[in-house]
C-alpha cells in the first residue's frame, strides 16, 4: 500500500525563496552575509561555507578545471539523529543561502509550518530588510518535496489510489506500472497589484527500487509542489519597517496555495486516512 514517508506528513523537504529584481552589488551582498553571520549561532547555524562553482577552461595548450569562489554563502544547521542502525549522526536540518540573485531557506527536516516559518523569519527578514533597501523584490516562492512510498507487491503500485487526475499530472502517469516523470507548470495572471502573475509547478517522479529498500519499500513517488508570486516591473519595493508584515503576508498566502494544490492532487480517501489537507 502507499504511505507517507513520515507518520505525521509526507514532506521530505521545503524551500522558501526571495528573488531580487536585479543582483545585489558585492557590497550589499557582503552586508547581508555579515548580518547573517551575526545571527547564525543563536539560530543554530554552526557551519558556514562559501558557495563555489566549477570553471572549465578549454584551450588547445591550456586545458584546466578549477574551483572558484562566487559571491554567496551557505549557513548550515545540523542536528543529531539516529540512523537505521541506531547510531547517532549529524544530519543537515536546514540551510540559509545568500546569493546576489536571491536568498533562500532550505529545510531538510520539516516540523510543521507553525514551527518553521517563525524560525525562518529570524534569518529571512533581516536579509530582506538590507537587500530591499537597495533593490526591489521580484518574487516570493515556496516549494515542498513530498515523498510517498509503496511497500506492497513490487508488480503493483499504480498511483491511481494516491493521485487524482489533474491538469498538473500527465495522463500516462495513471497507467504507468514503473518509472515515470510528469513535470508541468502554469502561469496565472493576477489582477491584485502589485502581484502580476502566479507560477504553479508540479513535478511527479516515480521510481522502482531494485532491490527494495528496507525503509522505502518497492517504489517511491517524489511529488514537488511549488508556487511563486511574481511582481511586475520594477518589482515590489519594501521599506525596512514593512518587511516583517510583508514576508508573513506573502508566505502565508503561498502556504495556503500549496495546501489547495495538494488537495487537488491527492485522492480524498488517501488524504482522509493520512490527515492530509482535504
Amino acid at each position: 500500500m502507499w504511505k507517507m514517508i513520515h507518520k505525521e506528513n509526507a514532506i521530505e523537504g521545503a524551500a522558501m525563496t526571495i528573488r531580487f529584481a536585479e543582483p545585489l552589488s558585492s557590497m550589499v551582498a557582503k552586508r547581508v552575509v555579515r548580518d547573517a553571520e551575526s545571527r547564525a549561532s543563536d539560530e543554530g547555524f554552526s557551519v558556514k561555507e562559501p558557495l563555489q562553482q566549477i570553471q572549465f577552461q578549454f584551450e588547445p595548450l591550456n586545458a584546466d578545471i578549477r574551483q572558484a569562489s562566487i559571491a554567496g554563502m551557505v549557513f548550515q544547521h545540523n542536528s543529531l539523529t539516529r540512523d537505521v542502525d541506531g547510531n547517532v549522526a549529524l544530519r543537515l536540518a536546514r540551510q540559509f543561502v545568500v546569493q546576489p540573485e536571491q536568498i533562500a531557506m532550505q529545510l531538510q527536516r520539516y516540523r510543521g509550518w507553525e514551527t518553521e516559518w517563525p524560525a525562518s523569519k529570524k534569518m529571512i527578514d533581516p536579509a530582506i530588510a538590507i537587500a530591499a533597501g537597495v533593490v526591489p523584490i521580484a518574487a516570493f516562492r515556496l516549494e515542498y518535496l513530498n515523498r510517498f512510498i509503496y511497500d506492497g507487491d513490487a508488480g503493483d503500485g499504480i498511483v491511481n489510489g494516491l493521485l487524482r487526475r489533474s491538469d498538473f499530472i500527465a495522463p500516462h502517469v495513471f497507467e504507468a506500472p514503473d518509472l515515470f516523470h510528469s513535470h508541468t507548470g502554469r502561469f496565472d495572471e493576477i489582477s491584485d497589484a502589485p502581484v502580476k502573475r502566479r507560477l504553479t509547478q508540479v513535478n511527479a517522479d516515480l521510481q522502482t527500487l531494485s532491490p527494495p529498500h528496507s525503509m522505502a519499500g518497492n517504489k517511491t513517488l517524489a511529488l514537488m509542489l511549488a508556487v511563486e508570486w511574481q511582481f511586475g516591473p520594477p518589482g515590489l519595493e519594501v521599506s525596512s519597517s514593512e518587511v516583517a508584515d510583508v514576508s508573513t503576508k506573502y508566505f502565508s498566502c503561498l502556504h495556503d496555495d500549496i495546501h489547495a494544490l495538494l488537495k487537488d492532487l491527492i485522492e480524498s480517501k488517501f488524504a482522509s486516512e493520512n490527515n492530509l489537507p482535504q
